[in-house]
């Protein structure tokens, strides 16, 4: 949860007079302030600073505040900055002016202390929900999308990047690679050294693809990359690093192997299911005949 002194507040008013009375009062609730006399001068502090919350003039000379708030609203940058007008005018218009260019608040001069400190409060608490919300959207957004176990992407994921991949109406590699005799492997070492292994299993496929392809766990013990149209012989120095590297580890003991299809996939018509099944066929055809991988 964020404090005060973690918000950061623009005052922007072509009086010093109202900038040093209200400075006066936030500064006794630890807020970090930074000022402006005018657009540019706001504009400039707002690059300068990461700026929670605007207390905003509207009577100010060349561009007024009416026109300051609309450019903060109209640029992705600052358009989520809450900014609270500063007015002497009580017309319903200039009211409802303000809320109709963005504002999200406005206090009538001159201001007392409490009102000011109040209004100031709700707003960044306000801005402190809406960032708690949206943090907890995009966790679980990437969770929706990350296998718990390995880290690695899922097979929900992979699957949409191999449609934008066939979108693109060019080849594109599809690496299968499924680990041999796992229930074995489960009942001999238990459920917590098999996941350890599983683990490991991934990190060495993650560490071992080039930069860019998509590394997934997909269903079981069920792995794929998804790659763009490398020549044949780069596919299959993956493949050799890949063992080189499960061979070499300590962990597996020698215990574990696995079968591989390297599919270059040249139809961009075929279905999802239908690049499935064919990798599907590969691997039993790899278990027919012994082979350890298998370029379709």
């Amino acid at each position: 949860m964020k404090t005060n002194n973690n918000f950061h507040i623009l005052i922007v008013d072509d009086e010093k007079f109202n900038i040093e009375l209200a400075a006066i009062y936030l500064k006794e609730e630890g807020y970090k302030l930074s000022f402006a006399l005018n657009a540019t001068a706001t504009f400039e502090s707002i690059m300068k600073h990461d700026i929670s919350l605007i207390l905003l003039d509207i009577n100010m000379p060349k561009k007024d505040g009416f026109e300051v708030c609309q450019m903060l609203k109209e640029d992705p940058k600052t358009k989520d900055i809450p900014v609270i007008f500063l007015t002497a005018q009580t017309d319903i218009e200039y009211i409802s002016r303000a809320f109709e260019v963005g504002g999200a608040d406005y206090i009538s001069k001159p201001f007392n202390g409490i009102e000011l400190k109040a209004r100031v409060k709700t707003q960044l608490q306000n801005l402190a929900y809406l960032e708690e919300i949206k943090h907890k959207q995009s966790k679980l957004a990437q969770l929706s999308i990350i296998d718990p176990l390995t880290k690695l992407h899922n097979g929900l994921y992979f699957d949409s990047k191999m449609k934008i991949y066939q979108s693109k109406e060019k080849a594109f590699w599809f690496v299968y690679i499924k680990i041999k005799g796992f229930e074995k492997i489960n009942k001999l070492y238990g459920f917590f050294r098999a996941n350890k292994i599983i683990r490991i299993f991934s990190k060495i496929l993650q560490d071992a693809a080039p930069s860019k392809s998509i590394v997934a766990k997909l269903h079981g013990v069920s792995f794929a990359i998804l790659l763009k149209d490398y020549d044949k012989a780069t596919i299959q120095k993956l493949y050799e690093t890949i063992a080189l590297e499960v061979s070499k580890d300590k962990e597996f003991n020698g215990a574990v192997e696995f079968s591989t299809v390297l599919y270059n996939v040249q139809d961009s018509s075929l279905s999802i299911p239908m690049l499935y099944k064919n990798v599907q066929m590969g691997i039993d055809k790899i278990e027919d005949t012994y082979e350890k991988f298998l370029f379709l």
